[in-house]
């Protein structure tokens, strides 16, 4: 299996729109699209954005271990797909999930390997600005988030990479850079440190 990474935020972080346009720039890398039972928004699109179904086919998947991780978030179910992982492996792609704090805890233990990249916004106001202006909640879906939002922070600190949305731009760089370079073999890296010190000395 290719490498397997984990992008996880707090709603409204932007790790959607970091995602997509990280595809966008990386052809080795394709995102293995959720199932869920939330109802689907106007932008979103079925078998692109998430495959949508209600609770009873969710309930089966989960009967049938379909499930690389399942979890509820805000009262509506999601899961991440086993078969969506293995197809675009076997096309010799690598793989991004696109989840939360609680499933990227899930996938961590189960594959200890995966990378996981846990993004952030500059500031609380700042969360919920975004949330209001995205449009697409009520305000006590808002509030319940932002409260939610407090707590998955505290998160932050079991991802192996944390990465600050502020200017969107600077925030993609810096998320493709991470992906960069975990592709380099390890063996690489410290060959290359090696040679970084060794410089030093003789410069020294």
């Amino acid at each position: 299996m290719r490498r397997i990474f984990i992008i996880s935020a707090p709603s409204g972080a932007g790790k959607t729109s970091l995602v997509r346009e990280m595809c966008k720039k990386l052809d080795f890398i394709k995102p293995s699209v959720s199932f869920t039972t939330r109802k689907i928004r106007e932008s979103e699109v079925h078998g692109k954005d998430y495959f949508f179904i209600d609770k009873d086919e969710f309930a089966d998947k989960v009967a049938k271990n379909e499930f690389l991780e399942h979890q509820n978030v805000y009262g509506n179910l999601y899961g991440t797909s086993l078969s969506s992982i293995n197809h675009i492996s076997e096309q010799d792609l690598d793989v991004v999930l696109e989840i939360d704090y609680k499933g990227m805890l899930a996938v961590k233990k189960v594959i200890p390997q995966a990378i996981s990249i846990y993004i952030i916004p500059p500031s609380i106001e700042i969360l919920r600005k975004r949330l209001e202006k995205r449009a697409e909640d009520s305000e006590s879906v808002i509030r319940t988030r932002m409260e939610s939002s407090l707590i998955e922070l505290e998160y932050k600190k079991y991802a192996d990479y944390t990465l600050i949305n502020d200017d969107f731009s600077v925030a993609l760089d810096s998320l493709i850079n991470i992906i960069l370079l975990k592709k380099i073999p390890e063996k690489h890296i410290k060959a290359l440190i090696s040679d970084i010190l060794s410089l030093n000395k003789l410069i020294v």
